[in-house]
């Protein structure tokens, strides 16, 4: 049968390793490691943001959101991101006429930064795509100029 005898405490992984392995290290201080330490700091996307042309990998997931969101149908992006202190980010409105009645059906999608490069993970992706009519006001109020997603 084993034996119960409880572990003698240490401060250091030196003094561990010079009485044995049946030790157990103490934390006498907390240092945060050097990953934390390294970690970057980020600023958020409502200050300054908004307005200006879309980059090709903005367009790009804006006509794979556009058709996923309205089903294949015909559908159109806006040339421009909303205007500065429209929405806090970078928005970026498509629109496809209503399957219900006149109009259009708007969908704004809310970036927190500019997209550049390949592709995104879906882990990484913190952009928000908004449907309810609601959220997508500030696409129908603005005017905007439209081209025909791909």
């Amino acid at each position: 049968m084993p034996s119960l005898r409880p572990l003698p405490n240490v401060e250091t992984a030196d003094t561990a390793s010079r009485i044995g392995s049946d030790v157990a290290a103490s934390a006498t201080a907390a240092r945060p490691s050097a990953a934390l330490q390294e970690t970057p700091e980020f600023s958020t996307a409502s200050i300054a943001t908004g307005g200006g042309a879309p980059s090709s990998a903005e367009i790009a997931y804006a006509d794979a959101t556009a058709a996923g969101v309205f089903r294949r149908r015909r559908a159109e992006r806006a040339t421009t991101f909303l205007s500065v202190g429209t929405v806090d980010g970078y928005g970026l409105c498509l629109r496809s006429p209503a399957r219900k009645g006149a109009g259009y059906d708007y969908v704004l999608i809310l970036m927190p930064q500019r997209l550049s490069g390949g592709p995104i993970s879906q882990v990484d992706d913190e952009t928000l795509v908004m449907r309810r009519p609601a959220d997508a006001a500030p696409c129908r109020a603005a005017r905007l100029s439209w081209v025909t997603t791909t």
